[in-house]
């Protein structure tokens, strides 16, 4: 399946990132969701943290 990123619809549009969310994009074995997101180099990711253990990503890649 193919979907334009810009048929996504924008979800969250903050100075610096964007997120798009499609719930029930399409079928394979169940249903699937499409994301797309856009962030500048620099922006701050700490909110969308909050509530986690420590505040932290919990990546196996370490990505913080």
């Amino acid at each position: 399946m193919h979907i334009s990123k810009n048929d996504i619809p924008i979800k969250v549009n903050a100075p610096g990132a964007v997120a798009r969310q499609m719930p029930d994009f399409g079928v394979a074995s169940g249903a699937i969701g499409a994301e797309y997101f856009t962030m500048n180099a620099g922006t701050d990711l700490a909110p969308l943290l909050e509530g986690l253990e420590g505040d932290a990503c919990h990546s196996p890649t370490g990505v913080t």
